[in-house]
């Protein structure tokens, strides 16, 4: 990759060091500043576009009166969504020719340690060597033989043990299943606390935690917030980076924004106490038709609250929270005949309640009661005297958010799986605190040699100010001899050659009249 004279178009490319190309047009970049790795996707294509007719993604992005560029990247700009971090442009030499050609790239996090597809698949089935494919169909036959002998045995002693004992204690036909889990707990609440950041981010513009008290923890929803509905939440849309220090998991983040629908309504101000009717997002469902706003509302009307949901039910933030139920069910109840097909292990799932496939999950009931909340929680909801039961209901995925950050950290406290994870959090707090000790003890360093220097400044003062009166004239006019004669300085070949103290004195020395 070379570059050309940096003009203002490719001036940011200079931030950046190229190293990989993964897939055509796709580059691993690393900052300069910080040598964080990012991907580069090259997107001259689509982003030029057809030139003469704006159709390009430049002439949607940029026009005469406003950049949205800038404002997506405002959008998409969370630590638990995968980052539009910058877009350059770089000239690129073309392939056997001196002439080149300018390539516009996108920057996005890197994430780096796969999906959380790659794990919701079914275990391989473990052979040993006595049931190898090569055994003798007699040796199979005998066993059967052998197996159905012992069965009519056991059955014959069973029917005379009742007979003599009449007393034959009570089996229980509804025995429970033995406790279900599959991956750890504590990944389930990593991938939970971390989606819920990121869409309480694109619902209600909520942008981190923050501490409003001892143990107590808030958000702080952005007014007049038009929701934006992510639409694909699936685990191959869910990925995760690798730990950069000690913390357990690395950061977990939402990605693929190809079916974010940014709705036109408006979780309000925050300040008025007009109580709103209709207070929801309503988008068309992934893959169907578009939908003028008066149909969504009346197939919202007609819906409701319905679950499993209709391929023509609008899409809502239930239908994102569902999602991401679904998929945390997924990762708590191991996969049983779909081997590695992960949408036909989350439609099993669906077929049931919540409650049902969680009642043998072997997890904290803290967990299973966030899981069960988010699939049976209705915005909608109205108590008895006709009020809604929950006033805030515009920003409910902030208060989601919360309530399972705080559910979270008691388990953290609690449980010993969780006193062992180290969070990222954590960790960049004490990436902080060691950066802010060496940026002290720099400090210090530049202290003391400014002291060491004004010590060596005060000594010289003590002396006195060098002046040139101090010495005698004749110090002045002593020079040692250098050795140098006439020849030293010669150009040509009739110079004599003497030593200056040599030279004889001229008493004809008189100017031309």
């Amino acid at each position: 990759m070379e570059f050309s004279n940096p003009y203002d178009d490719y001036q940011r490319a200079l931030d950046y060091d190229f190293h990989t190309e993964l897939a055509p047009g796709i580059w691993t970049v690393c900052t300069k500043l910080d040598r964080t790795t990012l991907l580069a996707h090259d997107i001259t294509e689509v982003f030029a576009g057809d030139s003469s007719s704006a159709r390009g993604l430049s002439g949607l992005l940029y026009t005469d009166t406003i950049d949205l560029f800038e404002k997506v990247t405002a959008i998409l700009n969370h630590d638990n969504l995968i980052c539009l971090r910058d877009c350059f442009s770089v000239a690129k030499q073309k392939p056997g020719s001196r002439d080149y050609e300018k390539r516009t790239f996108l920057v996005w996090d890197n994430c780096d340690a796969g999906t959380l597809e790659n794990l919701l698949v079914e275990e391989y089935d473990k052979y040993t060597l006595d049931q190898e494919t090569n055994k003798s169909t007699s040796t199979s036959s005998t066993e059967k033989s052998e197996a159905t002998s012992s069965d009519k045995k056991s059955a014959s002693s069973s029917k005379t043990n009742e007979k003599s004992n009449p007393d034959t204690p009570m089996t229980d036909t509804h025995e429970t299943d033995a406790p279900k889990k599959f991956l750890p707990e504590s990944l389930c609440w990593h991938v939970l606390i971390s989606v819920l950041k990121a869409l309480a981010w694109l619902h209600d513009g909520s942008p981190e935690l923050v501490a409003v008290g001892p143990g107590k923890y808030g958000m702080n929803p952005t007014p007049d917030w038009n929701p934006a509905l992510h639409r694909d939440i699936t685990p191959a849309n869910i990925h995760f980076q690798q730990p950069r220090r000690n913390e357990t998991y690395g950061q977990c983040k939402l990605g693929n924004y190809s079916s974010v629908y940014l709705s036109s309504h408006h979780n309000g101000d925050g300040q008025s106490n007009v109580e709103r009717v209709r207070a929801k997002a309503l988008v068309p469902r992934l893959g169907g038709p578009h939908k003028h706003l008066d149909e969504l509302i009346q197939l919202d009307d007609k819906y409701g609250y319905t679950y499993q949901e209709q391929p023509d039910q609008p899409y809502t933030v239930i239908s994102e929270w569902r999602a991401l139920g679904e998929i945390l069910q997924a990762m708590m109840i191991p996969p049983s005949g779909t081997k590695t097909n992960v949408h036909a292990h989350i439609l099993k799932i669906a077929q049931h309640g919540v409650r049902y496939n969680l009642e043998n999950a072997d997890y904290s009931a803290a967990l299973r009661n966030i899981i069960v909340r988010l699939m049976t929680l209705n915005p909608d909801e109205k108590l008895k005297d006709g009020k809604y039961r929950f006033p805030n209901r515009d920003t409910l995925t902030s208060n989601l958010c919360i309530l399972a950050f705080g559910r979270y950290r008691q388990w953290r406290s609690l449980v010993p799986e969780g006193q062992e994870v180290v969070t990222v959090e954590a960790e960049r707090l004490g990436q902080a605190a060691e950066d802010a000790n060496a940026t002290a003890e720099a400090v210090v360093a530049t202290l003391e040699m400014y002291k060491v220097v004004e010590s060596i400044e005060e000594k010289e003062m003590e002396k006195g100010p060098w002046r040139l009166d101090d010495y005698q004239d004749i110090d002045l006019d002593v020079f040692e001899d250098s050795g140098a004669n006439y020849q030293d300085m010669a150009h040509f070949e009739e110079e004599m050659i003497y030593r200056y103290d040599e030279l004889l004195p001229d008493d004809n020395w008189k100017f031309d009249d």
